[in-house]
């Protein structure tokens, strides 16, 4: 009887454990009723998607910066923003066309007409200054932003949390090295010197892709679990 009572205990806490992981996402995965002004610039802090294997082998092997500057058109509504990345010194930058209103950002052509693809969605955050997006398209990605180049423990795991509820992964923290004037080549271009340096630090970074492949299957087949079962064990062990 006592054992049943025991049983019924853990159950129910268990239960209301679950609730109360269910009424947090709803409140972090809400989108935002009007997101902040966009223009001036942001630095993607972190990253996280429903896919581990891409983001982590590519933040492991590049190790990059990326930030993005935005500019208003006349176009109401209308911005460019200039995407820059860098990556052991040597940068690049692209310039796309996004419509931004309300909580949505897409990406829109030559006559300010969206794309086909579908745009980005802004989601809720304690963040003053930070942008939080989910983007659904053939891989889940979501993104954090902010205007500073680093966030506090407490940021980065509540954008954890966001990530965990939209089912992704452990989020990869980018490099927070924003100085794109100092670079010593644009990413493509034809470089002899150094070369040897930069191939010798990419392929110590290759190094670690298997750890970095074993943590992103152990984070689904065994974090849960293993929470789960030392929590349940701590609750049997106070019931006696």
């Amino acid at each position: 009887m006592m054992k049943t009572l025991c049983v019924a205990v853990v159950v129910l806490s268990l239960t209301s454990v679950c609730q109360s992981a269910t009424l947090a996402c709803e409140k972090l995965l809400k989108p935002v009723d009007k997101g902040p002004d966009l223009p001036g610039r942001w630095y993607l802090v972190a990253m996280s998607s429903n896919t581990c294997l891409p983001a982590a082998i590519f933040n492991t092997v590049f190790w990059p910066s990326i930030a993005a500057d935005f500019t208003s058109k006349d176009t109401p509504n209308i911005y460019d923003g200039n995407i820059k990345i860098k990556m052991y010194g040597h940068c690049d930058n692209k310039t796309v066309s996004l419509f931004y209103g309300n909580n949505t950002i897409l990406e829109v052509d030559s006559n300010n007409t969206s794309s086909s693809e579908p745009g980005v969605l802004l989601l809720q955050s304690s963040c003053p200054d930070c942008l939080v997006i989910k983007e659904d398209a053939y891989i889940s990605s979501f993104l954090l932003l902010s205007r500073r180049k680093t966030l506090t423990s407490a940021e980065l795991k509540e954008f954890a949390t966001q990530a965990d509820c939209l089912g992704g992964y452990t989020p990869e923290v980018f490099n927070s090295d924003h100085e794109y004037e100092n670079c010593t080549a644009r990413v493509g271009d034809n470089i002899d010197e150094d070369t040897s340096g930069l191939s010798g630090t990419m392929f110590e970074s290759l190094k670690n892709i298997y750890t970095v492949s074993f943590n992103c299957l152990s984070q689904k087949f065994l974090y849960y679990p293993n929470v789960a079962f030392g929590w349940a064990q701590q609750k049997w062990a106070s019931l006696w």
